[in-house]
């Protein structure tokens, strides 16, 4: 089946109807064609079109793959944005992904708000991925390959070469005389993907000539069945959910261990945090699940954590900042930043703190120290904070990072746990409730 821009239409209209496209342009056959491709389709399409170079410098011939796309984009009437990096390279990097993930952090910073990156992958590709992800030992979602569409950023990501091949790009190149780049390091075997390309797939295509097709239709049966997975997920989630964005742990544990693994990914996922692999998952059943009550274990990956207090599973950062060390004045205002990244508000109320202490310049925020001890209003005899913490549920991990609100030397609040002390009303005063707005 011959490739031309007419076929790439119905698919993009089948897509989310973006402000823009934004084409990855990179000068080589798959980028090329689908540049060439948009600029035929303005005519049809109500969306601007631009395009992105992301400019590497690893390649001697990188300042040349620039100007030849600054050329083409010329002679198509396509605006270009070129993105300059430079890439720095630790002992033991993979030279593939760090320009990878350098490649997309520099196209975010150009994607504007309800715009579609579109990028060149195609069928081709997929089948190399669902190889790929399949030597990595990896999940249903992973073996979904590459979607057609995701939200991405501010606006989307959107592969609408998928279902066409790598042949029948180049039939299109050569109809339309086109130039492209080719980059050598595409012919390096060192690297997976080129070796799966040049080695791999032409023994497999010499046996079954259509395995290209049919892996990549395999991607799509399981994208197919990850949503289903990801939807009953959703369900188990929800269905575990706590105070706090936090998990049930006896909820959790109700479910069989294949639905709990699913509940967790689902909520890490909607913090939109990186998803624990099946190790992670099996350390968090053995070492926080099945901890004891009065315990606070921990497990960690990539920058995020899992840790349980009594019943709850919280997802916090791997490592938490550190408690500030001096009080923080808190003027005549409805918020005041204090230096954990964290606020506390004034929200106007019947009853609460005065007004008057923010008036009269009287209020700061202080945190833990070895004296804390609140009266909790209303009720007799004072708490040590440690015995406050645990009547009030506060974890152990945020207990030194708890605002406590002071007029004063005297302390009238912890967050917006409690009111500590007596009332000291007086005519005519009006009140703020407090709430904490937590990192």
């Amino acid at each position: 089946m011959a490739f031309g821009a007419a076929d790439l239409l119905p698919v993009l209209q089948s897509l989310p109807s973006p402000v823009g496209y934004l084409v990855a342009y990179s000068g080589g056959l798959d980028s090329q064609v689908l540049l060439h491709a948009m600029a035929e389709l303005r005519g049809e399409m109500k969306p601007p079109v631009r395009a992105i170079h992301v400019h590497h410098g690893l390649q001697a011939e990188a300042d040349q793959w620039q100007a030849h796309c600054a050329a083409i984009c010329a002679a198509l009437n396509v605006p270009l944005v070129t993105e300059h990096l430079e890439m720095r390279l630790s002992p033991g990097d993979s030279v593939e992904a760090a320009a990878r993930e350098a490649r997309y952090s520099a196209i975010a910073r150009h994607l504007q708000p309800g715009e579609m990156l579109l990028t060149a992958q195609h069928r081709d590709d997929q089948a190399e991925t669902l190889l790929l992800q399949l030597l990595r030992g990896a999940g249903v979602d992973g073996l979904a390959a590459m979607p057609l569409c995701r939200k991405w950023r501010s606006g989307w990501q959107a592969r609408p070469l998928l279902s066409f091949s790598r042949d029948e790009l180049v039939v299109y190149a050569q109809d339309h005389a086109l130039d492209w780049v080719e980059d050598p390091s595409n012919q390096d075997q060192r690297f997976d993907r080129n070796y799966l390309r040049h080695s791999v797939m032409p023994l497999l295509q010499a046996r079954w000539p259509a395995a290209a097709k049919t892996l990549a239709r395999s991607a799509s049966h399981l994208a197919s069945a990850s949503r289903v997975i990801r939807h009953a997920a959703d369900v188990d989630r929800a269905a575990c959910e706590a105070e706090h964005g936090c998990l049930s742990v006896v909820a959790l544990l109700g479910l069989s261990a294949g639905r709990r693994h699913g509940a967790i990914r689902s909520w890490v996922r909607g913090h939109g945090k990186p998803i624990p692999d099946h190790a992670h998952l099996l350390e968090i059943d053995r070492s926080v699940l099945g901890a004891a009550d009065d315990t606070s274990p921990m497990v960690a990956w990539a920058g995020v954590a899992v840790r349980r207090y009594r019943d709850q599973l919280w997802l916090l950062p791997a490592h938490e900042p550190d408690k500030p060390d001096r009080p923080v004045h808190w003027p005549d205002q409805r918020a005041v930043q204090l230096p954990d990244g964290s606020r506390m508000l004034r929200e106007p109320a019947e009853q609460g703190v005065p007004d008057r202490y923010w008036a009269a310049g009287r209020v700061h925020v202080r945190w833990r120290s070895e004296d804390s001890t609140c009266r909790p209003r209303g009720r007799q005899g004072s708490r040590s904070f440690k015995k406050l913490c645990q009547e009030l549920g506060i974890p152990p991990w945020q207990r030194d990072r708890v605002p406590l609100v002071y007029v004063d030397d005297r302390l009238v609040a912890v967050a917006d746990y409690c009111l500590c002390g007596e009332n000291e009303d007086q005519p005519g005063d009006t009140y703020s409730r407090l709430r904490w707005e937590a990192q």
